[in-house]
This record gives structure tokens, sequence and C-alpha cells, in this order.
């Protein structure tokens, strides 16, 4: 091929390590188009300079738009070719190894009956035992995935609205039989294959969240955000796959937090909204001004009534919980602290019955390493219309809008060890969430429990002597 040739001819226009640099990117052509594919090349431009140094003095490696090697441009000579900076390119050859290093862990978590296509049944089959090893090796595919997992979640979620009602009512009364026991797992699974899928369209490419939020935009008048539909699965670790995953949607999200914040009439909405926002702000710190300026614009909630009675309007939720997201911003060091500590006491508990010296038996909270400590908190399914469990997402809302996809979901040997086999049971008690009964109240900011009362964190301890301890951050 002559322009090869004379790519190759012209590496002594460039030092040893620029030349090993060159000579990476001419022998990887699957990279090489990887990065083309990603970058912003115009329309009219048949040849693009890939910067090994400087973006304006070079040196350049010189290819066509195919990705066709021509020649190597020394530092300081002419062009008038497009150029791609080298920190860009170092980015996405970084992402290229990723994925390739998940490939392998995908190939070898098939048996040897497996096909690569098979591997996909996991988001439906394993429910809550879906395991990080199982994640990450879905997660290889996702390049070729595009909005399927946004599209496959929405279908899910739409699933679990049509099931859920005829077996929500007299939940409380259900006795599990073989006749329900299957309906008790289509239900597990589907709603497990929404928070799956939630993650993994959060972990897509920046191209495939541009187009969730395209998608979301073209919804005129949709007063709920594109999250909504996994948070709506009523589950702490649901709200809090979506802030993730709206914290991955990022700046060009905010316009639609805002407005399901501002127009939504369901409380579980304008909570998902809230945490959305706050989730945007603590992630990216270039949007962190525009979301307070959005949270501070809704006044200070009302204090509760002398009686005890609970907020019933929209606007009262609204007000709570743009406070309440905005308080858990401006303690984010201390949040993230007490989430850590948190997340080791959750530790110990599920292998107290393991044998001595077990890799997953802690004696002692700290013991506990912190990507378990993490996982615990994060993926922790507790009942959200309980007030401690959304003082709970108050806390832990800065790690996981700081957290990597991963970190949702424990390793294989965890899940084995400390959860052993579904249970119909748990799906039933997922169940009782949704069955008919007295509303309760949507988050509130204010007041904070009295010192001798439970605290607002879930753990059990009176408030004195968690939360309310001097120096201890506020919950919520």
């Amino acid at each position: 091929m002559p322009h090869a040739h004379h790519f190759l001819e012209r590496l002594d226009r460039v030092t040893r390590a620029q030349t090993e640099f060159a000579l990476e990117l001419y022998r990887d052509h699957e990279a090489v188009a990887y990065v083309l594919d990603r970058v912003h090349v115009p329309p009219d431009a048949a040849r693009v300079a890939l910067a090994i140094d400087d973006v304006r003095e070079g040196p350049f490696v010189i290819v066509t738009r195919e990705g066709r090697f021509v020649t190597c441009l020394g530092a300081g000579m002419h062009h008038d070719h497009h150029v791609v900076p080298r920190a860009q390119i170092d980015a996405l050859l970084a992402k290229v190894a990723e994925m390739r290093a998940r490939k392998e862990i995908a190939q070898r978590e098939l048996r040897p009956d497996e096909e690569e296509g098979s591997i996909f049944h996991r988001i439906i089959s394993r429910g809550s035992r879906f395991a990080r090893e199982d994640f990450v090796a879905i997660s290889a595919f996702e390049p070729m995935l595009g909005m399927t997992p946004y599209l496959v979640m929405l279908d899910m979620a739409l699933e679990t609205v049509k099931l859920r009602p005829a077996m929500a009512h007299g939940a409380h009364k259900v006795a599990i039989k073989g006749s329900t026991r299957k309906a008790f797992e289509k239900l597990d699974r589907l709603e497990w294959s929404v928070a799956h899928t939630m993650v993994l369209s959060g972990a897509g490419e920046r191209r495939n969240l541009d187009e969730i939020l395209e998608r979301t935009a073209r919804q005129t008048g949709f007063a709920s955000s594109p999250t909504y539909p996994c948070s709506a699965q009523a589950g702490s670790t649901f709200f809090m796959r979506s802030a993730w995953v709206a914290g991955r949607l990022g700046k060009g999200a905010i316009p639609g937090y805002k407005h399901a914040l501002a127009e939504g009439d369901d409380w579980m909405a304008i909570l998902d909204a809230g945490l959305g926002l706050g989730a945007i702000g603590l992630r990216h710190s270039g949007t962190l001004a525009e979301v307070k300026r959005i949270l501070q614009s809704y006044p200070p909630p009302p204090p509760p009534p002398p009686d005890g009675g609970v907020h019933q309007t929209s606007d009262a939720v609204r007000n709570s919980v743009a406070r309440a997201v905005l308080l858990a911003i401006e303690d984010a060091d201390e949040r993230t602290k007490t989430t850590m500590q948190l997340g080791r006491d959750f530790c110990v508990a599920p292998g107290a019955g393991l044998p001595e010296g077990h890799p997953y038996r802690f004696d002692k909270s700290e013991d506990v390493p912190d990507d378990l400590a993490r996982t615990a908190v994060l993926s922790l399914d507790a009942d959200v219309h309980d007030r401690n469990v959304q003082s709970f997402m108050l806390v832990i809302l800065p790690v996981a809008a700081r957290a990597a996809a991963e970190d949702f979901y424990h390793p294989r040997e965890v899940v084995r060890a400390w959860f052993g086999q579904w249970t119909p049971e748990e799906s039933l008690d997922r169940l009782k969430r949704f069955a008919q009964g007295p509303k309760q109240e949507a988050v509130r900011a204010e007041p904070k429990p009295g010192r001798n009362d439970p605290c607002s964190c879930g753990s059990g301890k009176k408030w004195k002597k968690c939360h309310g301890g001097r120096g201890a951050p506020d919950a919520g």
C-alpha cells in the first residue's frame, strides 16, 4: 500500500518514543477506527491529523477519515487537516483497552455450553443475585448495544405496572403456593431487570446518553425524568441507580429534571427528580452552581402541623425535596464518611453465620473493605415509603452520584456467601409496598428527631448516639 509505505518512511521525523506511539496506532486499526468514529470530523475533511504531542505544533499522524495511514509530520510542519488532540486520543484508547479487558472477562464467564448472546439472559434470570462479574461481562458489549438497554428498561417497567396491581391487592394476606410462586418469580425478575438495564443504560457511551436525552426531550409535557421508571419500583437501590444515571447524563439533563421537579404531581417522581439534580451537581462540579440555584428557588418547607399530620400537597413535597437535596449537597463530605461507615456496619451481619476465617465473615466493621461497604449501601433494597429510608437515601446520595457502575453489584462469591437462593417471600415483601394502605409521608428536610428517638438513618441507634451526636452529620 503506497500510503502505508509513505507513512513508515516518514517516521524518521519523530523521536523514538513518538515513533513507538505512532506504530502502536498503525498496528491497531480497530482502535484507530474506534477513535475516528467517536471524534467530531468535519463532513468535508478527507484526512485527519492525530496529534502525537502538542495540538498545534505536532508531531502528527495523518490518516484518512476511513483510518488508512498516509504520512507522519514532524513537529512544526504545516498542514491544514482537522486535529484530534493527544489527550482525547489517549482517553479513547483507554476505553478500547477497558472494553477488551471486559471482553476477556466475558469469555471467561461463559460456560462451555454457552454462546455470547446467552449471557444477556442473566439480566432476567438472576434477579437480585445478579453479580458484579455478570454486569462486567455484559458491559463488554456496550458499544454494540446503543439505546437497547434503555428501551428494554422502559418495556420492563411497563410490564411491572401491568402485572403488579392485581397482585398487590390483598398482598398482606397472600400465602405462597405453587401456583403463585411462578407469578412472584416473574414479577421479581421483571423488577430487577429494570434495575440492571437502568445501570447498563447509564454505563453507555456519551452518544448513547445523548440519545436518551433527545428521546426524553421529544416527549413534551412529560412531567417525569428519564430515570423515573426505575425509581417507580419503590426501592432505595432503584432510586440510587436512577440518581447515578442522572449524574452520568450530566449537564444536558438538567432542564428535564428541573421540569420534572417543578411539574411532577407524584411524590416519588418529585423525589426522583430532586435526587437526579443533586447527583448531576455532585458528579459534575461545573454544574453545581446551576443545580444549587434551582434547589434554592424553592422556599423552605413549612413546619409540621402540631397534631403530627403530614404534608399533603405536591408543592410542600417539592419544597421539602429541594431543601433536603440541597442539604445533602452542602454536607457531601460528611455524608460520604457516614455512608462508608454504614456500609461497613451492614457487612457484618450477613456473614455472621459463616465459619471463622471465611473471607466474607467480618467480626468488626473496620475490617470491611471499601468496595464491599460501598456496594452494601448502594444495593440495599429498602422501602422508600418509610421516612427513615428516604433520609438514608439522602445520606448516601453523594456516594451514589460519584460511584462506578460496578459499585451497585457484589462479587459473585459475596452473593453466594451472604444471600443464598432466592425465595418468593422476597418478592412478596416488595409487593407489599404497593398494597393499598395509609399513605406515607414524603421526604422532609426538618425537623430533626428528638435526642432519644431512633436515628433517621435507619441504624437502630438513638439519634443522640448516631447522627445527633457531637460532630455527626445531619442525616436529613
